[in-house]
Parts: structure tokens; sequence; C-alpha cells
């Protein structure tokens, strides 16, 4: 595999870029991710393949599918422990067998893989604590999903995916003549990457997750091979907890993962539930019950009394 570039002195100083990227991405700064990116592209600005790869905006990448995944992790759920993490991974079209066409252009394949605590403790780990999964040879979890399908699908990059995949066979043969030519693609493949990336945060602050969990954003042997988390539980309930004051959160968001399924006996991590401490949304969301328990009752008695009163008419025929 030839190795050229016009910005990067070699490989180290390729992969130490593709390093700060991905570490602002765990960071949870996805934009800055994306700037400087595109500080790149823009130094190569004249060639066509980086004004194609400027020219997707991040609004215009969207991942579908999303009702699918509630159905998914009920069913999981019965079966062990309950799902607290989805990992969404961009898979290389080897492995599914597909190439550009004929125009060029490729739809990504995502692949979701659902993981419970018994491999790692997504959910009491905030966004250093899931970074602390990640190793030199890859996430601590990998290979431990509970299940994997391709539920969800993104739109947006067939285009730009598509000729990223075409001209890959010949950068690696060293068939291209500029050496801006070899950057552009890999720059456009990161920045796929990191536009899948937000379109998932986008999801989920839409509340497209049938309740608070981990979600992580990687890519299975597909270049340029980022994994990051995009949302942890803690998030999703900070999350949570704004709609809730605001008065527009689902009850069933509020459901705690220690109830809905059990442990699996031979599992080497165990769900702690929540005894101490309660979470600030959890307090308030039993405050509202409790409030609202409260006025039925008071109502009861309040119609009771009344009840129990004589009416006017009655005192007066009385009389």
């Amino acid at each position: 595999m030839v190795f050229a570039s016009q910005l990067f002195a070699d490989k180290e100083a390729e992969r130490a870029f593709r390093h700060q990227v991905e570490g602002l991405l765990r960071e949870g700064k996805a934009v800055d991710a994306l700037s400087e990116i595109d500080a790149k592209l823009g130094e190569i600005g004249e060639r066509p393949f980086a004004k194609l790869g400027l020219s997707i905006q991040p609004e215009s990448v969207v991942v579908t599918g999303w009702e699918a995944i509630g159905g998914t992790i009920d069913s999981l759920d019965i079966h062990g422990q309950p799902i607290s993490a989805i990992g969404v991974d961009l898979a290389n079209p080897d492995a599914y067998g597909t190439e550009p066409g004929g125009d060029m252009r490729l739809t990504p394949v995502l692949e979701t893989s659902f993981y419970c605590d018994d491999v790692f403790p997504f959910g009491v780990s905030d966004r250093d604590g899931l970074c602390t999964g990640y190793g030199r040879n890859g996430a601590t979890w990998r290979g431990s999903h509970e299940h994997r399908d391709n539920c969800l699908k993104v739109s947006g990059l067939d285009e730009l995916y598509g000729a990223y995949h075409a001209v890959r066979p010949h950068m690696d043969r060293g068939e291209l003549t500029e050496l801006a030519d070899y950057d552009a693609p890999r720059l456009t493949a990161m920045r796929c990457a990191v536009l899948v990336h937000m379109a998932i945060a986008r999801a989920v602050e839409d509340q497209n997750l049938p309740r608070p969990m981990a979600v992580i954003c990687g890519s299975n042997e597909d270049y340029p091979y980022f994994d990051a988390p995009v949302t942890t539980r803690a998030d999703c309930e900070e999350a949570n907890d704004a709609q809730a004051e605001a008065g527009d959160t689902d009850e069933a968001l509020f459901t705690s993962l220690a109830t809905l399924a059990p442990v699996r006996p031979n599992a080497t991590y165990q769900f702690q539930v929540e005894t101490e401490h309660v979470s600030g949304r959890s307090l308030r969301h039993r405050f509202v019950r409790e409030f609202a328990e409260d006025a039925e009752s008071m109502d009861g008695v309040i119609a009771a009394e009344e009840q129990a009163k004589p009416s006017l008419l009655d005192r007066l025929l009385r009389r």
C-alpha cells in the first residue's frame, strides 16, 4: 500500500492527526473535530475531491430507523440484563459486498450493536469513564454485543462516501498523480465519520432513544477507524431533566434500568440498583407524582365533606 501526501510528512503524521480528531470526538467536541478536518481540506480546497468533501453540510446527513431500536431493546431486556448502551459503526463495504455504482455513489452501511453492563459498566460511566474502555487493541466491549443488526440507516453521504471508496484502490496502488489527491479522499473519509457522529448526536437530542443510555459511534474495519462516545446515560438524564422541568417528558423515560430485567446468574458485572443516591430527575418526578396523588386524595376529602354538609335548600326546609 502506497502512502503519499502533500499535507502530512509521513504515515505517523497522518495517524497523529486522526488521533487528534478522535480525541476531540471523545471529549464531546464534534464541532471542533469537524473544524480541524475542514481546515486541512481548505489547504487543498482547489482540488475537486476537496470541494466535494466541503460541500456536504452537517444538517444534510440524517440517521433514521430509530423506531426499531425500542422493540429490539425490549426483546433483549427480557432475556438478560437490560441493554445499557448501543454502538453504531460504519461498516467496511467489502464485508457486505457493496461497492460504488456507475454514478460513483455508495450508501454507507451502519451496524448497530446492543450492549449490557456485564461487559462494561455503561450505565454508571460518565464520558471519561467510557473513554477508559478504549485501549491499543480497541474498545473493551468490542465483539461482546448481545445483538447486532442494520436497523439504522444514514442518508446524505452517498456521493461523498462512494467517491472515497471508488478512488481508494487507486490510492493504495499509487496511481494518482497529484499529492493533494491522496489527502483529499482521506480527509473526506474522516469528515464522513464525524458527520455520522454528529447526526447520531442530533437524533439522540430529539429523544429517539427509548430510555437514557450510552451511545457510541465507531467503525468496523473502515477508515478512519474513529471510535468515541456520542452520549452517556447521565447526559441523557440531564437532557430529560430539562424537559421534565418544562413538563415535556415521556413517562417511559423515567424507567430505571434496574427494574427492567434480571441479571444473568453468570454475569461478571452486577448492575447497581440506585438506593441511597437519587438523581434530581427521579426526585422531581417523584415529587410531581406524590403531589398529584396528594391532590387527588385532598379532592376526595373535600368532596366527602361537601357531600356531608346539608344543602341550603335542606336547611331552609328544616326551619
